[in-house]
């Protein structure tokens, strides 16, 4: 797939990637590979780590550009943050080429940020732990660096916690590229970015000469950046062979297919708790309260099935053009239904389980 070069819109800012000091190739190796997570702290000794995505064999070659794509909660972020080297894969094994320097983007800015630290202190203690070639270390060095890419006068002395989320982006962007990496690792990187940073990102990714991993909703920044694309989807990763306008058309198809799922697996818990043998209801006062346990249960069911589906018209509506701030929208919009859905699943099983006991 041809890459189509961003026009710039705005001279404002930009920047660039400075030639990679070496490119091994491959740069990572993956064999049969999961990725997860790994108990918490507090959970019952014996319990097993969560796998996301298994069985991953492939391999990440010099110059690749890869989109990865996949709805919302299929491990995207989780692969990205494995290879990022923050999470420890649950099995099977990850070789990296000799000199791999990886630069991360986090989804969430931080995730790398230090909220207390300002950006000299980020700076500073980056070059203390290994200065890349060509980089120099000393302070005002730094503070010269740091204004290439707008942080200068008080800036450079303000705690990130207090900064904007498009300012945070930027200084992770900035920390990057004094990495001077062979592999980048973007996990939504243009989410709290202005029109002119997105644009100044998209063009220095394209002459950037190392090897991309892209997580990203924009697909104008995925066309433009990326000439293949891996779909991480039903516990696995697969080559996507299609253009981003069968993307969307797959989107929805998955958003089809999860809503059938949450309508049978909420039936499914129904005719459980319906099957399990009780005593009969004792009073009126018990069948009245079951009655009402039921109705709200009900509703509930259907505030989760049409959270489900302006879940998916927005992840849908996320693979088309769109500009920053309608991106930066849709982005909380989809992060407040799945805080949402996650707390309507908990009162949907304390009201099953509350429903069990008043027919028992």
């Amino acid at each position: 797939m041809e890459r189509l070069a961003p026009v710039l819109a705005s001279a404002d800012f930009t920047f660039e990637f400075k030639e990679p000091a070496n490119l091994p190739n491959p740069m990572l190796a993956m064999e049969n590979a999961c990725f997860g997570y790994p108990p918490l702290d507090d959970a019952p000794a014996g319990t097993p780590p969560t796998v996301i995505v298994s069985k991953v064999s492939k391999s990440v070659m010099a110059g690749q550009r890869i989109g990865i794509l996949g709805a919302n909660g299929r491990g995207k972020s989780t692969l990205v943050k494995t290879i990022a080297r923050v999470l420890a894969p649950i099995s099977g094994t990850l070789t990296e080429g000799k000199g791999l320097t990886i630069g991360y983007f986090a989804q969430q800015e931080l995730d790398v940020l230090r909220p207390l630290d300002n950006p000299l202190e980020h700076m500073v203690r980056m070059a203390k732990e290994g200065l890349p070639a060509g980089q120099s270390g000393r302070e005002q060095d730094l503070r010269t660096f740091l204004g290439t890419f707008n942080f200068s006068g008080d800036m450079v002395k303000q705690p990130v916690g207090t900064m904007s989320g498009g300012e945070k982006a930027r200084l992770v962007l900035c920390m990057i590229v004094w990495q001077r990496p062979n592999l980048l690792l973007l996990d939504e990187p243009t989410n709290h970015l202005d029109l002119a940073t997105r644009e100044a990102l998209a063009m220095a990714l394209n002459e950037f000469e190392g090897t991309v991993m892209l997580v990203s909703h924009d697909r104008s920044l995925l066309r433009s950046v990326c000439d293949e694309f891996w779909l991480v989807s039903r516990g696995g990763i697969e080559p996507f062979d299609g253009d981003l306008d069968d993307y969307q058309l797959y989107l929805l198809n998955e958003a089809k297919r999860a809503r059938e799922e949450l309508k049978a697996t909420l039936k499914d818990n129904k005719e459980i708790i319906t099957q399990a043998p009780h005593a009969p209801v004792a009073n009126k006062k018990i069948t009245a309260n079951l009655k009402t346990l039921r109705r709200d249960q009900g509703k509930l069911e259907q505030t989760m099935l049409d959270l489900q589906t302006r879940k998916h018209g927005i992840e849908s509506r996320l693979s088309t053009p769109l500009s920053a701030s309608e991106l930066a929208e849709l982005g909380r919009e989809l992060k407040k239904i799945d805080e949402d859905l996650a707390v309507h699943e908990e009162t949907w099983l304390t009201l099953s389980e509350q429903i069990e006991a008043e027919e028992m």
